[in-house]
């Protein structure tokens, strides 16, 4: 696993790890990756990831800076302490490989405030 991608997100005593394959890719590549789980994973409903495009906002009047676009997403649904396989698609429908691209992992746990991570990946 590409070590520099590793993000964990905690809550109490769960703990989420999100790994992916490698941090540059191609158009069209299938983006693979993991999600750990260790602790209380009783906590959450479920996990979406994400690839998301993030382009420039080129509106110089707008307090807006930048627009997120959802790529692909996969649900993920843990039934115990466990490691999870996922992957995503890079469709073709990116609409410039200079843009920014980030793996998003959303974590929705039942009672409590969401967590969120981001990993930054490349396409060429």
């Amino acid at each position: 696993m590409f070590r520099n991608l590793l993000s964990s997100i905690g809550f109490e005593d769960l703990t989420v790890d999100t790994r992916i394959n490698q941090a540059h890719y191609q158009l069209g590549d299938t983006i693979e990756g993991i999600v750990e789980l260790s602790g209380q994973a009783a906590h959450i409903d479920y996990i979406e990831v994400q690839l998301v495009e993030r382009q420039e906002n080129p509106d110089e009047t707008s307090d807006i800076q930048h627009f997120d676009s959802i790529i692909s997403r996969v649900h993920l649904i843990p039934q115990s302490d466990e490691t999870i396989r996922f992957q995503l698609e890079a469709l073709h429908t990116i609409k410039s490989v200079r843009n920014q691209f980030f793996i998003m992992t959303h974590v929705y746990i039942a009672n409590s405030v969401d967590a969120y991570d981001e990993d930054e990946i490349f396409f060429s």
